[in-house]
């Protein structure tokens, strides 16, 4: 049986700046769900949601997500920057259409490098986490102008993605060279999150209200049903707000980019993640956490 509750009832909220692609794939709406599930047990202050695809609909989608956890007022920040080939998306104008306050008109939602800056500098100094899902474009262009004000305020950023010849979250979109920088330039620790891929969630979300916008994602990912999907996203995130109660850390494989460029690992500076449970457990854990109702509507 595994314990959903926190052992530290003292413990402060970990502060997470959430990264993500939401578009293409799932995992990522199912790892914001977890968040804001975290955030209700007082675990995680969700202070921004920054997103590094350029859909459309993707800031309303994020933002009808956070409006049914009750926190429609967390800020959100786009890429505001041309993307080599960006994808459609299954699921995200679907969501777009539920309850959110973002402008239809995206010059007015903020860039994802503003979002950084204007939250990082209202944080205590090395208190934030941010928890990267997606490509590493915003984040290249936070430490090209601000390695000063991360390595004031960032505790620890954490990666989602294969540390050798990663396919896709640090290489599609042209996006490599800006992995290169990320890996290069970070001022403060990096971890690697890679596993998930058999760690399979999202069938009991078909039991949750049709207006959950987390549930749509899902059915219309799937074409109208439910189904099993892998949970890379959401086991970053686990790690960033629970962090070595589920897991270990190593720095023992170095690993590379796809354009050659290698990625040494140190202890404390830049590791990556090895699971310590079972995929079922794994499984159990994100699901009661994906389908747990917004506090207030409980």
């Amino acid at each position: 049986m595994i314990d959903n509750t926190i052992a530290d009832k003292e413990k402060a909220p970990v502060r997470v700046i959430y990264e993500t692609d939401m578009c293409k794939d799932v995992d990522d709406v199912g790892a914001l769900a977890t968040l804001h599930a975290l955030a209700d047990k007082n675990e995680v202050e969700i202070l921004a949601v920054c997103f590094n695809e350029v859909h459309k609909d993707g800031a309303a989608a994020i933002g009808a997500i956070n409006t049914w956890y009750h926190r429609g007022d967390i800020p959100i920040g786009i890429c505001k920057k041309p993307l080599l080939d960006p994808d459609e998306s299954r699921y995200l104008s679907h969501v777009a259409g539920l309850p959110n306050d973002i402008p239809d008109n995206l010059d007015l939602v903020p860039s994802a490098l503003d979002v950084y800056v204007e939250t990082l500098e209202a944080q205590p100094d090395s208190s934030v986490t941010i928890v990267s899902v997606g490509f590493l474009n915003n984040l290249a262009d936070l430490v090209e102008s601000k390695s000063e004000l991360i390595k004031k305020k960032v505790n620890e950023l954490v990666i989602m993605g294969a540390r050798k010849n990663d396919p896709f979250n640090l290489f599609r979109h042209g996006t490599v060279e800006a992995a290169e920088k990320v890996f290069r330039d970070w001022p403060t620790s990096i971890v690697i999150s890679n596993p998930g891929g058999s760690v399979r969630t999202g069938v009991p979300l078909r039991d949750t209200p049709a207006q959950n916008p987390v549930r749509e994602a899902y059915y219309r990912y799937f074409e109208e049903s439910f189904k099993r999907r892998s949970s890379w996203d959401q086991i970053a995130v686990l790690y960033g707000v629970r962090g070595l109660r589920y897991f270990s850390l190593e720095s023992e494989e170095d690993g590379i980019l796809r354009n050659g460029y290698p990625i040494h690992m140190k202890p404390d500076w830049r590791s990556y993640i090895t699971l310590k449970l079972s995929n079922e457990e794994y499984e159990q854990i994100l699901n009661t956490l994906m389908i747990k109702p917004p506090e207030a509507d409980k």
